[in-house]
C-alpha cells in the first residue's frame, strides 16, 4: 500500500502528548453533561397529528472514490393556550354563570390559559375558553356539562358574539414565543469522501416524528467506516455535527405529566433556552472510525429527558496480517449554552461550556463520549404554591411560585391609577385590592388565581 502501513515516520502529535512505545495513543475521553433541576428543564414537543419515519440504509466496499453526504433541519412546535382559543363578549348580557364565586369553574377555566371579566355587578364581559377545554366536564354546581355543551347552551343562546383568538406567531415562529410555547429544532450534516484508497462503508439514517419514550429517539445516525490508502496522497476526510435547539415559555404540568401520582410536582415548568451541539472531524490515511449520533425532544410526556448523543471511536486498521494504527487526525466536540427560568420568565441559570479533545499521529484509541439530558425531574419544594394570573393587563403573566408565608406583586400594564371606574382585581374570583395600579398576596399558604376586574 504505497509504504502507508509501515512507515515508521508517522510519530504524531497529540495535545496531551501520551506516548506508548512510540504510539500516540488517547485511550478514552468521556463526558456527560446533565442539566436538571426542580421544575427547570427541557419539556418534550408533542408529536404533529400525522407523523412521519424515513430511514436509509448505505453499504459500499470500493477501491477509488466514495462519498457520502447527509443534512437535514427539523423545527416542531406545540399548539399553546393562545392558540385555538375562542373569545366571546357580550357587554349586555345578564348570564348567570360562572359569576366571581365559582372559584372551581373559574381556576379550572384560567389554569387552562383562558379568562374571564366580569363587570362590578358580577355580570360577564367576556370570556376565553381555549379549544383544549371543549370537551372538559366544568366543575362545582353547573355540572355535569362541558364547556362545548355551555358555549352551544349558554354563552351562544345569551346573544355573545364568538371571535377566535391566534397566537401571534403563526405556529413555527419567526421572532418572539407565543405565551406557552414551545419549539425545538435540530440540524444534522455529514460528510465523507475517501479517495485513492480502499474504503468499507456502513450508513443508517432514521428520522421518527412520533412521540418517543425512555430509550427511543427521533433522530439516529449511525456510521462505520475503514479506509487504507492504496497510493500515495489517498485519504479520507470525514465530519459530522448534531445540533438540539430548544425554547419554551411558561406552560403548565398537569396535562404534560402523565402520572396520575406526580401530584407533588408544581403546576408550572419555567422558560429556558438550550443550545447543545456535538460533533467530529478526521482526516486519516489509514484507520476504522465508528460515530453514533441520535436525539430526542417530542413526546408527551415532560417527564421524558430531552437528550442529545454523540460518540466517535477512531481504532487500528484490521488485516489478516494484525492491526495497524490509524494514522492522521481526529478531533471531537461538545458546546452547550444553557439558559432557565426557576418561577417565571427571570431568567435564574446561565451556564455556557464547551469542550474539544483531538490527536494527530498514529492513533491506537480515540474515543469520545457525549450525552446530554434534561427533563423535569422534581417535585415543587413543600410548602411552595403557585399564583396564577389570568387575561390582559397583568404582569407577570405567568404563573409564579411562592414558597409558605411569602409574598409576591402583581402589577397593572396599561392605563392607572384608573379610579372607581377602573378596574381592579379579582382574587381568586373574588374582588380583592384597593389600588387598581398592583396587588400584593402577602403570607401565601395556598394556591391562587388572579385576574382584572371591574370596580
Amino acid at each position: 500500500m504505497g509504504g502507508v502501513l509501515d512507515n515508521p515516520s508517522l510519530h504524531g502529535r497529540f495535545k496531551l502528548k501520551v506516548k506508548s512505545l512510540g504510539v500516540i495513543t488517547l485511550l478514552l475521553f468521556g463526558m456527560v453533561i446533565f442539566m436538571t433541576g426542580i421544575v427547570c428543564a427541557d419539556q418534550p414537543v408533542p408529536a404533529v397529528p400525522e407523523t412521519q419515519t424515513l430511514g436509509t440504509t448505505t453499504t459500499a466496499d470500493v477501491v477509488g472514490l466514495a462519498m457520502e453526504t447527509d443534512a437535514g433541519v427539523w423545527t416542531t412546535t406545540n399548539d399553546p393556550a393562545t392558540i385555538g382559543m375562542m373569545g366571546f363578549t357580550n357587554p349586555t348580557s345578564s348570564l348567570a354563570f360562572p359569576d366571581p364565586t365559582d372559584t372551581a369553574s373559574i381556576s379550572q377555566l384560567t389554569a387552562a390559559g383562558g379568562s374571564i371579566v366580569f363587570d362590578s355587578g358580577g355580570v360577564i364581559i367576556s370570556i376565553k375558553i381555549p379549544v383544549s377545554l371543549l370537551n372538559v366536564q366544568i366543575p362545582g354546581a353547573h355540572g355535569p356539562f362541558t364547556w362545548n355543551q355551555y358555549i352551544t347552551g349558554d354563552l351562544l343562546t345569551n346573544g355573545f358574539a364568538e371571535t377566535d383568538i391566534l397566537g401571534t406567531s403563526g405556529g413555527i415562529h419567526t421572532g418572539a414565543l407565543d405565551p406557552g410555547q414551545v419549539q425545538y429544532t435540530t440540524a444534522y450534516d455529514a460528510n465523507i469522501v475517501a479517495q485513492a484508497g480502499h474504503t468499507v462503508l456502513t450508513k443508517s439514517m432514521n428520522i421518527d416524528t412520533r412521540n418517543k419514550v425512555i430509550s427511543q429517539s427521533n433522530l439516529n445516525a449511525q456510521t462505520g467506516l475503514t479506509y487504507a490508502a492504496t497510493s500515495d496522497g489517498g485519504n479520507v476526510v470525514g465530519s459530522e455535527n448534531l445540533m438540539l435547539d430548544g425554547a419554551g415559555m411558561n406552560t403548565t404540568a398537569s396535562d404534560k405529566i402523565l402520572c396520575p401520582f406526580a401530584a407533588g410536582i408544581a403546576n408550572a415548568i419555567p422558560a429556558y433556552c438550550n443550545i447543545v451541539q456535538a460533533g467530529s472531524k478526521y482526516d486519516l490515511t489509514i484507520g476504522s472510525v465508528t460515530t453514533t449520533a441520535d436525539n430526542r425532544f417530542v413526546g408527551s410526556d415532560a417527564s421524558i429527558p430531552v437528550v442529545l448523543n454523540y460518540n466517535i471511536n477512531v481504532k487500528p486498521y484490521s488485516t489478516a496480517q494484525g492491526q495497524f494504527p490509524a494514522s492522521g487526525s481526529a478531533m471531537a466536540y461538545i458546546k452547550a449554552h444553557v439558559q432557565e427560568a426557576r418561577n417565571n420568565v427571570s431568567k435564574a441559570e446561565d451556564l455556557t461550556y464547551s469542550e474539544t479533545s483531538s490527536a494527530s499521529g498514529r492513533i491506537t484509541a480515540f474515543t469520545k463520549v457525549m450525552s446530554y439530558s434534561s427533563q423535569v425531574t422534581g417535585s415543587l419544594a413543600k410548602g411552595m404554591h403557585i399564583i396564577t394570573p389570568s387575561g390582559p393587563g397583568i404582569t407577570p403573566n405567568t404563573p409564579v411560585t411562592v414558597p409558605d408565608g411569602g409574598s409576591t406583586t402583581f402589577y397593572a400594564t396599561h392605563g392607572g391609577p384608573f379610579g372607581t371606574n377602573g378596574y381592579l382585581w379579582l382574587v381568586d374570583g373574588q374582588p380583592g385590592g384597593t389600588d387598581p395600579t398592583y396587588y400584593t398576596f402577602t403570607n401565601v399558604v395556598s394556591d391562587h388565581t388572579i385576574s382584572r376586574g371591574g370596580t
